[in-house]
């Protein structure tokens, strides 16, 4: 995002406000903001009119100085980035019915933690394979974010495999078949986890991406590459099992991933995150992830790491 647009967070920041005070602004057309996907951002050259106009914190509208409670109280949203999964769509509504508005921006794992690095998202969620040890995670959040405290949450494992039509007629149930350039695949895009395992592995059996039909056809979520072969367009895609379910497919697993919620340490105690919290350790929820298909929630809602 070009540097000239700002967060409502870098806005109150600014001003010294709370961030529910700036969005108090920018409802009643004090501020103008833009909408860049689905979140608020705010031109430079518009704060610095608007701070031009009110040269003092006593020059604000007086609905903001005379109601302390506005001032005090924060909207409770969470900005997220990162892998698309099903269970975030599950945990989008139930935090909406405890008044927390989750905004997801399904970008891909590598993505979802550059954007926590830069501080444009409250949360990043990944399941990234590192190559060399085999471990999830937990190395790319050492090397991406070395002077961060954050708190690494395990949302759930869950089973990537081969997505394929009913009866799987081409029989692709290996690496070795999904890679000898008999099948036409639809792929993920560069930086998501599914695109790391599917490179990991060509690496290791030393196939070249120009041996592999439709390897540079990219989508952004597994919902896409599966509908690429319920449509007949790709052959087969790797992805996750309770999307090919979803839509009627028939799934071969190979391998089972962690995938983490990444928070800024900072940020774990306000209470959105804590509901956040509950919400993931309800037994409720967790039975509603297993009704989906493909998932093991033995770790779900528990702390995997914490680096301050």
């Amino acid at each position: 995002m070009d540097s000239e647009y700002l967060t409502p967070d870098e806005v109150a920041a600014e001003l010294k406000l709370t961030r529910y005070t700036v969005y108090e602004m920018i409802k009643r057309g004090e501020l103008p903001a833009s909408k860049i996907g689905r979140a608020l951002r705010i031109l430079r050259s518009d704060l610095d009119v608007f701070m031009h106009r009110n040269k003092s914190r006593d020059d604000l509208p007086s609905y903001l100085l005379t109601n302390p409670v506005r001032q005090q109280k924060q909207p409770l949203e969470i900005l997220f980035a990162g892998s698309h999964d099903l269970t975030i769509d599950l945990l989008t509504r139930k935090l909406a019915e405890r008044g927390i508005t989750l905004l997801p921006a399904f970008c891909g794992s590598l993505d979802g933690l550059i954007e926590l690095y830069k501080g444009r998202v409250e949360m990043a969620g990944t399941h990234l394979l590192d190559r060399s040890s085999g471990e999830y995670n937990l190395p790319y959040i050492r090397c991406l974010l070395p002077n961060e405290g954050v708190t690494v949450i395990n949302l759930v494992s869950r089973w990537q495999g081969f997505m394929v039509p009913r009866s799987n007629p081409k029989m692709i149930t290996s690496w070795q078949e999904l890679l000898s350039g008999r099948h036409r695949i639809a792929n993920r895009q560069r930086g998501s986890g599914t695109r790391v395992l599917l490179d990991f592995n060509m690496q290791q059996m030393g196939v070249s991406p120009g041996e592999i039909p439709g390897y540079d056809l990219e989508l952004t979520t597994h919902y896409a590459t599966a509908s690429a072969v319920l449509q007949g367009t790709a052959d087969v895609a790797l992805g996750i099992e309770s999307v090919a379910r979803g839509l009627g497919l028939d799934f071969y697993p190979i391998q089972e991933e962690r995938y983490d919620l990444v928070i800024p340490a900072h940020l774990s105690k306000q209470e959105s995150f804590q509901d956040l919290l509950a919400v993931l350790r309800d037994p409720g929820f967790k039975q509603a992830i297993v009704a989906q298909g493909g998932y093991n929630i033995s770790m779900t809602g528990k702390e995997i790491y914490r680096m301050y």
